[in-house]
């Protein structure tokens, strides 16, 4: 895993970790991440389910065995 802060030094990124665009493969009835790219706002979810801004979506992460 790569992270280092974004250009304002306030958030902790991973760069080799990327939002994909919901689309016709995207996973429904599960939870996921989801984001409205134009405004930042991320929060986790079933995609259809709540406001229809989401634009994109990423997976959950897991613990380490």
């Amino acid at each position: 895993m790569t992270h280092d802060t974004d250009s304002t030094a306030s958030v902790v990124v991973d760069k080799s970790y990327h939002w994909q665009p919901i689309d016709e493969n995207t996973p429904r009835g599960q939870k996921l991440q989801l984001i409205h790219r134009p405004s930042g706002v991320a929060t986790y979810g079933i995609l259809g389910t709540g406001p229809v801004w989401e634009t994109h979506w990423c997976k959950l992460p897991t613990f380490e065995d």
